[in-house]
């Protein structure tokens, strides 16, 4: 390990064939995986909503299932124009994934309501830290924040 040794106000290079202790070893690795980590979008600061929207024009009630790895979200009922939401810090690692089945007598399908490791969904979709679903008819729609609009992403399974 390179040192320096002052005599008399002046500094010499000096070794040392001392090893680093196995605590500043692992210290400079933490110091060095953070700082090496991407961070895109905020997603290692910010704080995201999802919202599960129902978007049927009649009576019709959609069923939400949502869970990640880590929690499991109760089974939402969600009224015509009503939604369901929660929210969440994305992990250190900035690998948080949820993930819904959503059905309604018509259909169902899984969907992947948020995957921060996608920098596109996260800067076009969830720009403002909001992921907003919407199930509809024909499908299930993505607000994109972009061009502030619902746009079609997955039709129904039947």
């Amino acid at each position: 390990m390179l040192g320096y040794v002052f005599k008399g106000g002046v500094a010499f290079e000096a070794f040392s064939n001392q090893k680093m202790s196995p605590s500043l070893n692992l210290s400079l690795l933490a110091i060095f995986m953070i700082m090496s980590r991407p961070i895109t979008s905020n997603a290692f600061i910010n704080h995201f909503t999802v919202h599960v929207i129902n978007g049927f024009k009649d009576y019709t009630i959609l069923e939400v299932h949502c869970k990640s790895k880590d929690n499991v979200l109760r089974l939402r009922h969600i009224g015509v124009n009503e939604e369901f939401q929660w929210q969440f810090q994305v992990n250190f690692w900035g690998s948080t994934l949820y993930w819904c089945n959503m059905w309604w007598v018509g259909g169902q399908r899984y969907v992947e309501v948020f995957p921060a490791d996608d920098d596109k969904f996260l800067n076009q979709d969830c720009g403002d830290s909001n992921c907003r679903w919407m199930g509809k008819k024909d499908g299930i729609y993505l607000f994109n924040f972009e061009h502030k609009e619902y746009r079609l992403k997955y039709t129904w399974e039947l």
